[in-house]
């Protein structure tokens, strides 16, 4: 039996199912062999025709959303015995409502195809195999509730996951785009572990294939976070800020030399410390969004913190405030001068119940600015649909800095403000006022500019930290690209 099992799963658009295809042939000659490549979500709908691509290695879809195509329809009562059709060489049919299939790795999958009925579940009850991986194309209604994302789960699927506790769940959500999520691992009492992934669809501009290898000589996954099936369901505002604190708990008072922005901290990362200013300083940021690349050394995500400990500035006028601008203005043109194909973008949340006020920055393509705006009605439309105990986000776009009714805002408000530069003096500026009190996803900045760059696992800036030694390495190459332009 091979040591290792390679496996392949894509959520294809129906709509361009050979590409997508002939790019699972191209995965399998690079990465492969794939000892089975499963396809999620509405593969062959009512009124598609079977794909003409060949394909290279064992392939599995299901139904979806939408039926099946009568084709596949016919040729699944031609087999009517069987849980599994052939409708072309390699590519396998998983009939409703499943199919178990043992691998020759020894790797044993359940494939739920259409609705999982309380009937099907019995039967799956009553096997004695040990299940490594599921296929649904539902989500679990436990999962639904803690991840930040619109979609309704299913509680048979709940039911489903507590049974077999697999080692990988994967899933798509919906028939329109699907939904890309993915969950890191946790435990069972029982020893077990699993990790929850759903595939958004082909052409969402999110992830929607997943390759990934099952090592017979490699430890198992570890658990990372706590077992959603086995807690209390957590509100809105702890999901999205991956806390496990309830929100009737009172948030503990961070102090100066507790707090890992403030440089009196004995714990303060002073190796990613850029510049040092009267009132604020700049350094690289941990867990940055953007990675160095051909084009710049560096990763070029930073964060501009004042020294003193504080929440929120307001005043425009405080030397904290305009020193911050001065960093911004100088780091523009550092980049405007430098990397004129490179645009800043800079975001902050300024509440009054922050730990520590930054405003934070990354580079990205000057091609890729027409993209903020989409970017940003389709996170705050998630925001405001889905999570309605959430703050009801509404930004005001403004073309000039210096607009009195920018001020306005900005003077008397906690809010969330993009400023997208296009130029070295051109800028747009999108606020959004915020009601004080009311739970807000403080990742949500990061969301936009996550979709916006097409990084979806990089939203969460602990789970892409970088080395120490990369982390000096980029502060080194950020002091030298800076140093022209350092008023320190």
């Amino acid at each position: 039996m091979p040591d290792e099992t390679k496996i392949l799963v894509l959520n294809p658009d129906p709509e361009n199912l050979e590409k997508a295809l002939a790019k699972a042939n191209g995965q399998n000659k690079k990465l492969g062999p794939f000892m089975a490549t499963i396809l999620m979500g509405d593969v062959i709908p009512v009124g598609k025709p079977l794909p003409r691509t060949e394909v290279l290695e064992s392939t599995y879809f299901t139904q979806g959303g939408n039926g099946v195509s009568e084709e596949v329809s016919l040729k699944s009562l031609s087999e009517s015995s069987s849980s599994l059709v052939d409708v072309a060489e390699n590519l396998t049919y998983v009939k409703p409502p499943y199919s178990i299939i043992r691998l020759v790795s020894g790797v044993t999958m359940l494939i739920v195809s259409g609705e999982l009925s309380k009937e099907a579940l019995t039967k799956i009850s009553q096997t004695k195999a040990s299940i490594d991986l599921l296929f649904t194309f539902k989500w679990a209604k436990t999962m639904s509730l803690i991840a930040s994302v619109p979609v309704d789960g299913e509680e048979l699927i709940d039911d489903l996951v507590k049974l077999i506790k697999p080692k990988y769940h994967f899933a798509v959500g919906n028939s329109e785009s699907g939904i890309y999520h993915e969950n890191e691992p946790f435990s069972w009492p029982s020893g077990e572990v699993t990790r929850f992934i759903s595939l958004a669809q082909e052409g969402s501009n999110e992830k929607w294939f997943y390759a990934f290898t099952i090592n017979d000589n490699e430890e198992p996954l570890t658990a990372s976070v706590k077992n959603p099936y086995l807690t209390k369901k957590r509100s809105n505002e702890d999901r999205d800020s991956g806390k496990d604190v309830a929100p009737s708990k009172k948030a503990k008072v961070v102090t100066p030399d507790q707090c890992f922005f403030c440089l009196s901290n004995p714990k303060t990362e002073t190796h990613m410390i850029v510049s040092i200013g009267s009132q604020a300083y700049l350094t690289v940021a941990k867990g940055p969004l953007t990675r160095s690349n051909k084009d710049l050394s560096f990763s070029g995500h930073g964060i501009i913190i004042p020294i003193q400990h504080i929440a929120s500035v307001n005043d425009l006028n405080s030397p904290i405030r305009q020193e911050i601008t001065k960093f911004q203005q100088t780091l523009v043109k550092a980049f405007a001068n430098q990397k004129p194909f490179l645009r800043l973008i800079f975001f902050e949340l300024n509440r009054h119940d922050n730990v520590h006020h930054n405003v934070q920055f990354l580079p990205v393509y000057e091609s890729q600015l027409d993209n903020f705006s989409k970017s940003l009605q389709y996170r705050t439309k998630i925001n405001n649909e889905k999570f309605k105990r959430n703050q009801s986000l509404e930004f005001v776009e403004f073309g000039n800095g210096n607009d009195p009714a920018l001020e306005a805002i900005e003077k008397e408000n906690d809010y969330i403000k993009f400023t997208v530069y296009t130029g070295e003096q051109e800028s747009q500026i999108y606020i959004a006022k915020l009601t004080k009190g009311k739970p807000l996803d403080i990742q949500f900045p990061r969301r936009v500019l996550a979709h916006m760059l097409n990084l979806p696992d990089r939203v969460q800036w602990d789970k892409c930290k970088q080395p120490k030694v990369k982390e000096m390495a980029d502060c080194e190459e950020f002091k030298q690209f800076y140093s022209k332009y350092d008023f320190t």
